[in-house]
């Protein structure tokens, strides 16, 4: 039995790993990582976004990212971090660029009092007072370059909060700029995972396919799994091939050593030993069947022609005798089984939909707890969840430490199944993921009216930051040049 654990919208947490909107007002001296291959050779341009140039240079908005993301990750996971922190870096910049120019575009001049209001907690004391000693000691070119810094920081954020709101600015409990959301809006939302519920599930693992019924089948197709016992020798240039299959036919060269000395060891150890030796193994080593009756028919110490196949050209010789399949012998069933989890999947999926309709049929009559006695499995409980398909963050997801759920919420058979069915009802078999499950409606319950909906407003304020970026670095305005640039000109720390 698996413990469920409903979760309330208010105690959901947004991982929304795409952007971080930053506005770092002035770093005065930004260190640039001698990460450059030739020792601080100038870097070309990452990208260009409307024709200006995103630069990894000192003073830069991309390199005060750079520096800001390094410190987040720290020293001492920084050299596995470097392409994220560029990467990241860049789509920062980018954004920057972009949100700089529309505001530049619009004529907004950044007024001298707000200037001067950001400047002051930059020469605040220990004490957190503005100090006139503190400003007087700071040579001019670092006040005009703190100054200039906060100057571009404020044009880009004045954007941000047209955009998505101020985090500062508020009338009451509403936030100045930015999109709002109607309180009917967030209602509506809010009621969509309000009704939940909750099932008992019982599921049938496909991949313990039953042995004895492996046998059944094999023995059927037992060719496929006959043995045979090789030696081959794999070159990549046929005319090399056929070079040394006529040194071999003229003694001029032991197998062996050609093993040693040439082959290509695709299908084999370095002993030249075949390593899948079974006829279906074959099959998909040598796709013409005229080469494949040659390679079967080999006696011990014949040698094949020159044989095309998946990896190059091969030279096959017969060790022994070809050994028929013995299904006593567990590792011919193994074979089987694998064999039939890659090529005959529909088998398997269909012994195993009969077997949870005979559940199905039981339990119709005799209940649940009955068949489950009957065809010796245990149910599991799952829920309460709400229809929410493909586990959206506005709402609780279908919570399961079973494998045979995993991925279910972004089934639709199984969300359209499990809530459009009456209560105590059955549900037919259905596949899902490797297994076949059946539902039974257990409960049925409607959220209380007065949930906290305060965070779908920070829901939809990242979802907007999400779809703003994703504009943004989709634009035909952006020439994205990041990958060529780093991996040409940037160290490799692997």
């Amino acid at each position: 039995m698996s413990d469920n654990t409903k979760v309330s919208p208010k105690k959901i947490m947004i991982s929304v790993g795409s952007i971080i909107i930053l506005v770092l007002a002035a770093i005065s001296f930004i260190f640039i990582p001698a990460m450059v291959q030739g020792g601080g050779s100038e870097l070309p341009p990452l990208g260009y976004y409307n024709k200006k140039p995103i630069e990894y240079k000192q003073g830069t908005y991309f390199a005060s990212l750079v520096q800001f993301y390094s410190e987040q990750v720290g020293s001492e996971n920084l050299q596995a971090a470097y392409f994220d922190i560029f990467n990241m870096a860049f789509n920062g910049a980018v954004l920057n660029e972009a949100f700089s120019q529309a505001v530049d575009a619009s004529g907004y001049i950044v007024p001298k009092n707000l200037l001067d209001r950001n400047m002051l907690p930059y020469f605040y004391d220990e004490n957190g007072v503005y100090s006139q000693r503190l400003f007087n000691e700071a040579s001019n070119s670092a006040k005009i370059e703190l100054r200039n810094s906060i100057e571009k920081s404020l044009v880009f954020q004045r954007y941000n909060d047209d955009l998505f709101g101020s985090t500062s600015e508020k009338i009451g409990d509403y936030t100045m700029y930015g999109l709002k959301t109607p309180t009917s809006e967030v209602d509506f939302i809010s009621a969509m995972g309000k009704n939940q519920r909750s099932f008992q599930v019982v599921s049938f693992d496909m991949t313990a396919y039953p042995k004895e019924e492996a046998v059944v089948w094999g023995k059927d197709k037992a060719d496929l799994f006959t043995s045979y016992d090789l030696s081959v020798i794999s070159l990549a240039d046929e005319v090399a091939a056929n070079n040394l299959l006529k040194q071999l036919q003229n003694n001029e060269i032991l197998f062996e050593d050609a093993v040693t000395e040439l082959s290509r060891n695709y299908y084999s150890g370095t002993d030249g030993k075949l390593l899948n030796k079974y006829k279906y193994q074959l099959n998909n080593i040598v796709t013409d069947e005229t080469d494949l009756n040659a390679i079967t028919s080999l006696t011990e110490g014949a040698l094949s022609g020159v044989i095309a196949t998946t990896n190059g050209y091969s030279i096959f010789r017969g060790d022994g005798a070809a050994i028929p399949a013995n299904f006593e012998d567990d590792t011919v069933v193994d074979a089987v089984i694998s064999y039939m989890k890659s090529y005959e999947s529909g088998t398997i999926e269909t012994y195993y939909l009969d077997l949870a309709q005979d559940f199905w049929n039981v339990a119709s009559v005799s209940g649940l707890t009955e068949a489950c006695r009957q065809f010796n499995v245990e149910p599991i409980q799952v829920g309460p969840f709400p229809l929410n398909y493909g586990s959206s963050p506005l709402f609780s997801s279908m919570t399961s430490t079973e494998i045979a759920l995993d991925g279910a919420s972004s089934n639709e058979n199984f969300m359209k199944t499990a809530f459009s069915m009456q209560m105590d009802e059955i549900s037919s078999p259905m596949v899902l993921n490797n297994y076949v499950v059946i539902l039974k409606l257990t409960g049925e319950e409607v959220l209380s009216t007065d949930e906290d909906t305060t965070l779908f407003d920070t829901y939809v304020n990242q979802f907007d930051q999400v779809a703003v970026q994703n504009a943004v670095m989709s634009s035909d305005k952006l020439q994205n040049d990041f990958f060529t640039v780093f991996f040409q000109y940037f160290m490799n720390f692997e």
